[in-house]
């Protein structure tokens, strides 16, 4: 707990929460929106391309999007650090904060295992979609879905964890 207060009231903490200016809060949580908008936007291209949609796109195409992608998730790790340390002592015992970094990490595994299958099927030259595929790309789906719920429900479902000893 010494430590989330410590970062709560570090000053850029201070300075993203309580500053009128535009380049704080409001700044910080577009470009958490605009990453977010870049990576699954990508991300949803590629995943449709597994599932069999848009066959007239080529597989090295599907390629060039994992740039965008890592750039949108860097976005996300940065602004996401920044917004969470400017209420740690809060945000880090909501249950849906956890349920959010659960799907990011679970989608981000996924991510990782889908640019295996995509290089791999480029190199390869075949023309039908490799086995798996698809199931990766529905899980893509569940998984940055549950994500962005998780995060929107943190600014409504309060559930908290509770400790003993607490009242």
């Amino acid at each position: 707990m010494e430590f989330l207060t410590w970062l709560q009231d570090h000053p850029i903490s201070i300075w993203i929460v309580e500053t009128d200016s535009v380049w704080a809060y409001p700044t910080v949580l577009a470009v958490h929106a605009f990453g977010l908008a870049i990576l699954v936007g990508a991300n949803t291209i590629v995943n449709f391309r597994l599932l069999g949609y848009m066959r007239g796109a080529p597989v090295s195409a599907l390629q060039t999007l994992f740039g965008p992608m890592w750039v949108g998730l860097a976005l996300n790790t940065i602004t996401g650090l920044l917004l969470w340390a400017a209420s740690a002592r809060v945000k880090s015992f909501v249950i849906m904060f956890w349920v959010k970094l659960a799907f990011i990490a679970l989608a981000v595994v996924v991510l990782v295992r889908i640019r295996r299958v995509v290089s791999d099927w480029a190199k390869g030259g075949q023309a039908s979609i490799p086995a798996g595929a698809g199931r990766l790309a529905t899980l893509s789906f569940v998984y940055w879905s549950g994500a962005i719920i998780a995060g929107r429900l943190m600014a409504y479902l309060k559930w908290e964890w509770r400790f003993l000893g607490d009242g």
